[in-house]
């Protein structure tokens, strides 16, 4: 028996572009070529404050071009968190409240570590100011989501 192969010559559902799209996800996002993240809408918050940030910083600005989720993610970029706040990109991601600079802003947490003085830290997917990051909070830097 031989494997069924897709329009891209590719096995059926191995092509990134003919598999279904992940929960939480569209099949087309918005990117900048400067950006790390995908979008779901050019009105997206997250994006325009990145735009914003670079051209503050006196980078160049670039125009959202619609992509497919698949090229996108074969770009190495992550969902944006405010546009795909159901999207999990593991089955143990959950979503959380993390403290950035006083104010608690919508996360990801993907996992937790304990460290040798007994705290836990927890690594969290989080957007402050137009920036996605991932980074190792404290415990007492992260709550659940309500």
């Amino acid at each position: 028996m031989t494997d069924q192969r897709c329009d891209h010559g590719l096995i059926v559902g191995q092509c990134g572009h003919c598999k279904p799209v992940p929960h939480g996800l569209t099949a087309n996002v918005w990117t900048t070529r400067g950006g790390s993240v995908f979008h779901r809408t050019v009105a997206c918050e997250a994006l325009a404050d990145g735009q914003s940030r670079a051209a503050r910083f006196g980078r160049e600005v670039h125009q959202p071009t619609r992509t497919a989720l698949a090229d996108a993610m074969a770009q190495g970029r992550g969902a944006c968190i405010p546009c795909f706040p159901a999207y999990r990109p593991s089955r143990t991601a959950k979503p959380c409240l993390v403290r950035e600079n006083g104010r608690w802003l919508p996360g990801l947490l993907t996992e937790w570590r304990r460290g040798g003085d007994g705290r836990w830290s927890g690594v969290v997917s989080y957007t402050a100011d137009g920036d996605q990051a991932t980074v190792l909070k404290d415990q007492d830097d992260l709550r659940p989501a309500p």
